[in-house]
C-alpha cells in the first residue's frame, strides 16, 4: 500500500510539471524561407507563445505543485518563463528577417 501511494504521487507530481519547450532564436535555412513561410512561423510562434504564458501564474500544474512539492511552483515559473523568452527572441529574429526581405525595409 505504501508503494502504491509513492509512485501515485510521484506520478502526479511528474505529470505536473512544465516541460520545456525553449526554442532557437536563429536556425539552420532561416534566411532561405519564403515570406509565407516566415509568416506560417510567426504565427505558430503566437500560439506557442500563448501556450507558454498559459503555463505560468495560477494554473492547476502549480496548484498540484504546491499540494505535493512546492518548491516545483519555482521550476515551473522558472520553465514558463524561459519558454516564453526563447518564443520571444525567435520572433524577433523572424520579424527582423520578414522586414528586411519581405518588405524591403532595413534592420
Amino acid at each position: 500500500m505504501r508503494i502504491s501511494t509513492i509512485i501515485l504521487f510521484a506520478t502526479v507530481g511528474l505529470s505536473g510539471c512544465v516541460s520545456s519547450n525553449m526554442v532557437q532564436p536563429i536556425q539552420v535555412g532561416d534566411t532561405n524561407k519564403s515570406c509565407e513561410a516566415l509568416t506560417l512561423e510567426l504565427n505558430q510562434l503566437g500560439v506557442q507563445f500563448e501556450a507558454a504564458k498559459g503555463d505560468s501564474g495560477f494554473t492547476g500544474k502549480n496548484v498540484g505543485m504546491a499540494i505535493l512539492f512546492w518548491p516545483g511552483i519555482f521550476v515551473n515559473e522558472s520553465r514558463s518563463n524561459q519558454n516564453q523568452s526563447s518564443v520571444q527572441q525567435r520572433v524577433q529574429y523572424l520579424t527582423g528577417l520578414y522586414n528586411t526581405k519581405c518588405l524591403g525595409a532595413s534592420k
